[in-house]
């Protein structure tokens, strides 16, 4: 894959008069996928990945939006795809993604799960034990020897903070994390010899996915170095094809808190602490830098892959929601909006979000403004404080920016039904994901009811 760079700068500025005119033909809420902010990024991906001297792979995080209409588009940019169940795999070769080009990674895999992707030619990162049996079995009834991974955890913290308790928690995370086998372990060696022993299992590529919206680079590579260590072994014995380094590549349009204990031990007490700096995460130069640590190890020829999936969506989408009622109270001034966490679950996270006042021109005095969904349910808060137009009220619209990452999947239908998600293409709408109804909400209810048809007896 050689590939001319592409521009590489910030994406161009929402058109939030389009925002505001699909609101008003669609309703709200409502999320707004935009294919060209989507094919960009896809486009940026290809060419960091491109511009390596190595063969390269790039699998797309279906678990990360699952929107069949998306899917297809990053399958028409020759991508893959990275699933973690049946149905995603289901969904991904739906999507038109190649079976030889998609992985099945995931904590848990049924063994109706691994003999499908075993009969699509999927090719199997194994996280449990029990699945080295089942893939064995499977594979001598099928006749054939099949390629799997092997999931390694690093177990070093890929974010920091200034924070010393925030930190000491990332550590014990790291060292616990429950994804893959700990790099350097006697747990790790016992399965690699177990693969070994198996005549119809070819270990041919490592795996790691070290967390999510990650953004400190030397802490990713530095944890990633650990995982080359052991690819750098496993090459020599087995010859491998690939090495995975997962996805979690942090975007600039969202912030998660890092602070601990001792911050909220400050804040109890009457301190404002700082807020760290956010970095922006450069991917070309992480791939570039993972790459030389690839050839630093003698693992020239092995693929680079990755399995981005919010860096690719996230900025891709955005939801218009609508002031439906504004609070001055003694201790708040609350706006509370159409749309909550059942369509932007983000509140387990604790993600900050942009919030853009649209449809009119406001004053240009601010107030400092607790913005909330309108759930009965009091984690439904989009932001604890942000400064918006002081005359902002009901009846105007807010666009909630990087709606494209854990939205569609993890919605739910707490409360409220979910609404529609609208594609933009230049000039060209389309409804790609129809509103939900309350008959969509109960089709599931009473499946073996009993309907009577006469009077009775």
């Amino acid at each position: 894959m050689n590939r001319a760079p592409s521009d590489v700068s910030a994406p161009p500025a929402w058109d939030y008069d389009r925002l505001v005119a699909v609101a008003r033909r669609h309703g709200t809420p409502v999320h707004v996928l935009d294919v060209r902010r989507l094919d960009r990024a896809a486009e940026h991906l290809l060419d960091a990945l491109g511009a390596l001297a190595r063969p390269v792979r790039a699998y797309y995080s279906v678990k990360t939006n699952y929107l069949p209409y998306l899917c297809r588009r990053l399958a028409g940019h020759g991508m893959g795809a990275d699933v973690v169940s049946g149905y995603e795999l289901e969904a991904a070769l739906a999507a038109g993604f190649p079976p030889s080009e998609t992985v099945f990674n995931g904590p848990v895999k049924t063994e109706d799960e691994l003999a499908a992707a075993l009969r699509h030619g999927v090719r199997v990162n194994i996280d449990a034990e029990h699945e080295i049996d089942m893939l064995e079995r499977l594979a001598a009834q099928a006749g054939r020897t099949v390629e799997v991974g092997l999931r390694i955890s690093p177990g070093t913290p890929v974010s920091t903070s200034s924070d010393p308790s925030y930190r000491a928690q990332a550590e014990r995370a790291a060292r616990r994390n429950r994804f893959g086998w700990p790099a350097g372990s006697p747990q790790l060696a016992r399965l690699v010899e177990r693969i070994a022993e198996c005549p119809h299992l070819s270990l041919t590529a490592v795996h790691a996915h070290l967390s999510s919206q990650i953004v400190h680079h030397d802490l990713m590579l530095g944890a990633l170095e650990r995982v080359l260590d052991e690819a750098q072994d496993l090459h020599r014995r087995f010859g491998l094809r690939e090495v995975n380094i997962g996805g979690g590549f942090g975007v600039p349009g969202i912030r998660r808190p890092r602070s601990g204990p001792l911050s909220a031990l400050w804040s109890l007490q009457g301190g404002d602490p700082v807020p760290d700096e956010e970095p922006v995460l450069d991917l070309a130069s992480l791939l570039s830098d993972v790459d030389k640590q690839m050839q630093d190890r003698g693992l020239d020829g092995v693929a680079l892959a990755c399995e981005p999936g919010r860096w690719l969506v996230s900025d891709a989408m955005a939801m218009v929601t609508r002031v439906m009622s504004r609070k001055e109270l003694p201790e708040a001034n609350w706006l509370i909006l159409d749309g909550g966490n059942n369509m932007a679950p983000w509140a387990g996270t604790g993600e900050v979000h942009r919030l853009v006042p649209l449809g009119r021109a406001f004053s240009p005095v601010s107030r400092n403004w607790s913005v909330a969904g309108p759930l009965c349910y009091e984690n439904d808060i989009h932001a604890a404080a942000v400064d918006l137009p002081d005359d902002i009220g009901v009846g105007d619209l807010l666009c909630l920016h990087d709606t494209g990452a854990y939205s569609l999947g993890r919605s739910n239908n707490f409360i409220r039904t979910r609404g529609p998600v609208v594609a933009v293409d230049g000039d060209r709408e389309e409804v790609v994901w129809r509103a939900e109804t309350t008959a969509d909400v109960f089709h599931l209810a009473d499946p073996g009811r009993q309907v009577s048809t006469g009077a009775p007896s």
